[in-house]
């Protein structure tokens, strides 16, 4: 007979491949930052049409199309790229609702809008079918031959992007809406810039992370997210379509219009699905999912922010995986997806002259500046299997263990009796959650 310790609550975590379990103490435990879920709407084309004869604060699809007009659709994430294409054929009834109103297939360009991002199977995320009926094409932010140069945005950044989206006589996006460390939420006009913008925009805009006010979950106020929108309003984004979802990537809502007022009229839901409401603990658990778990260079995109952000001020975070790969995967360094793990070592003050001086990819850089800033702040104790306490404490960790209960036991007796603890344990999308603090 199996005895259940009900004064523990646990935790399921992928480890290196294998089932774990993390326990934290019922008492202490004080909130669990997840996502919430909303039903699926039953037909997500036809949601999404609708939204685009319906829009916010533009005139409808249907008024603003003439035949013979050229279109670039526009996608760039995993999960409106099959969305669109190979899981629920989207883009197919979107392609049958443009040839209603004019616009024949040789006319529509379909372009993976992934900015930096290396996405080698982004013909396959579209599917044979769809791929069969338009041009389809993936965005090289680093062919400047193949970039139009608009100008400078207000903040300072020259705006470089794609001549193909350029040339078309409407430029149509689609996207989602979730947290994001580089503009505070995703979605809106960010499928301009950095989706078809050129390196050197994305780099300039990027470097916007240094400004206190870029905050995980802030949108109006930040600098790099205004910086983005005025190139994608310089660019002519002409209209706007951003989904949101729930933990089994199915569409609970579309928004589709004008991309600043479509995106800010989102927020409010995206708020319902992806933070949790809760006042400041003494400790934050956080365990990155499968996703994320073998290699600690990918494990703290956003994540240690969202932990900063659920802290009292001297908090403490415990970052548990088994990292057995250890910092990153060398291909992932060799194509420039991750930065090796020197970058990391840096001090911060190194680490702002690494990104103002535009050594290495700055968008992984800028991921290494964010997470230096929150172990800088933070006393963060590192749970994994695959990185000792040496390399470790260079990164900027103040312990290192392979215990996640010894190190969950210390970091509660130092913050006293009564500490309190919430979890942020990631699965499958569930992994961009944050903290919905009151006042």
């Amino acid at each position: 007979m199996t005895v259940v310790d009900v004064s523990q609550q646990t935790y399921p975590v992928t480890w290196n491949g294998q089932p774990r379990t993390l326990a934290v103490p019922r008492d202490r435990l004080a909130a669990e930052i997840a996502m919430h879920d909303f039903p699926a709407l039953p037909d997500p084309a036809a949601a999404i049409i609708a939204a685009l004869e319906n829009p916010i604060g533009a005139a409808p699809l249907s008024e603003q199309l003439r035949p013979g007009m050229t279109v670039a659709l526009l996608t760039g994430d995993r999960i409106t790229d099959v969305m669109l294409g190979a899981r629920d054929g989207v883009g197919l009834r979107l392609l049958d609702h443009l040839n209603r109103l004019g616009i024949r297939d040789e006319d529509v360009t379909l372009v993976h809008a992934g900015g930096s991002h290396y996405n080698p199977d982004w013909q396959a995320r579209f599917g044979e079918v769809l791929s069969g009926r338009v041009r389809t094409m993936r965005h090289d932010a680093w062919d400047t031959a193949n970039l139009r140069y608009l100008g400078v945005t207000r903040r300072g950044t020259p705006v470089w992007v794609n001549r193909v989206v350029m040339e078309a006589d409407f430029i149509l996006g689609v996207g989602e809406i979730c947290p994001n460390a580089h503009g505070g939420w995703t979605g809106g006009g960010k499928m301009i810039v950095p989706g078809v913008a050129g390196m050197d925009t994305i780099e300039q805009n990027h470097a916007f992370l240094l400004a206190p006010l870029n905050v995980l979950g802030l949108a109006d106020g930040n600098p790099l997210r205004l910086d983005m929108e005025e190139g994608a309003r310089m660019a002519g984004l002409h209209m706007k379509v951003d989904v949101l979802v729930n933990s089994q990537a199915q569409v609970v809502d579309v928004y589709a219009g004008d991309f600043y007022r479509e995106h800010r009229t989102a927020l409010p839901m995206a708020r319902r699905i992806w933070m949790t409401r809760m006042d400041p603990v003494d400790v934050v658990v956080v365990s990155p999912g499968e996703r994320s778990d073998r290699y600690l260079s990918g494990s703290m995109f956003i994540r240690l922010e969202s932990a900063d952000l659920a802290l009292k001020d001297d908090g403490i975070i415990i970052h548990a995986l088994s990292a057995a790969g250890g910092w990153a995967p060398p291909e992932a360094v060799e194509r420039q997806q991750a930065e090796p793990a020197s970058t990391m070592q840096q001090s911060m003050e190194e680490l702002a002259h690494t990104m103002v001086r535009r050594k290495g990819n700055l968008r992984n850089v800028s991921i290494c500046y964010t997470a230096k800033q929150v172990l800088t702040k933070r006393r963060t104790i590192l749970v994994c299997d695959g990185i000792g306490p040496t390399e470790a404490a260079s990164y900027g960790f103040a312990g290192c263990t392979s215990d996640f209960d010894a190190a969950l036991a210390q970091a509660l007796a130092e913050r006293g009796p009564g500490a309190t603890v919430a979890t942020l344990i990631n699965h499958g999308i569930a992994w961009r959650m944050l903290p919905w603090r009151e006042g």
